[in-house]
């Protein structure tokens, strides 16, 4: 099964996962575009890696006491720090159960039938690292470069290199959809969060819910 988006929301559709003879051939054919693909050992049995891009996201917590997803500014962008590494020489230092946000290196696009499915890869969680934190689902039509919630979830500092490879994706071919066209698509930088317009309905409604009850009271 996988889920595909819809204009009433997620719905769940039967789903077949890409073997590797499948991936090579929506790749030569353009289907599914992933670029550059350094070597093609990243190409799996199921999946395809994908590796760490140079720019990190950091927040400045000393600056930003809470985040408030109802209330996210332009000012909020403040707060994140953007470091660039140098290929080939430099390294970021992740600290125990601190919170970064990457990209892939590769820039990539689905077809309005395949969903993508973000894992990380083993030998990197045995270490302590995951890759996101629930974002792993990438819809139909997707096109960008796709963000990492790079958590350390050990006792120890991990060392991250660019271009080493941290995560893989899976594709699952669906039915068609309209695609993805939402507000982290076609994305070439690390994005901070956004409003959740939702919030603002529920607040607007306890707002609302307040007054009557107030009302009535009176």
């Amino acid at each position: 099964m996988c889920k595909i988006m819809t204009k009433r929301g997620y719905k769940k559709v039967s789903a077949s996962v890409l073997t590797r003879e499948e991936i090579f051939d929506y790749l030569s054919k353009r289907k599914i575009i992933i670029e550059p693909i350094l070597d093609e050992k990243q190409i799996n049995c199921a999946s395809v890696d994908l590796r760490l891009d140079n720019y990190f996201g950091e927040f400045r917590t000393a600056r930003l006491p809470h985040i408030d997803p109802a209330n996210i500014s332009d000012e909020y962008h403040e707060y994140l720090d953007f470091v660039e590494l140098e290929f080939f020489r430099d390294f970021y230092y992740l600290q125990p159960k601190r919170f970064v946000l990457a990209k892939t290196f590769e820039y990539i696009v689905l077809p309005n039938d395949i969903v993508g499915r973000l894992d990380g890869r083993s030998s990197v969680a045995r270490e302590g690292l995951t890759v996101h934190a629930v974002a792993g689902h990438v819809d139909p039509g997707f096109k960008g470069h796709l963000v990492f919630e790079l958590l350390n979830a050990g006792e120890m500092p991990i060392k991250l290199y660019p271009l080493m490879r941290v995560a893989k994706i899976l594709f699952y071919r669906c039915r068609e959809t309209r695609g993805y066209g939402g507000q982290y698509n076609i994305q070439i930088d690390i994005r901070p969060p956004k409003n959740d317009p939702e919030l603002e309905c529920i607040k607007k409604y306890n707002e609302e819910k307040y007054r009557q009850q107030n009302h009535q009271t009176l």
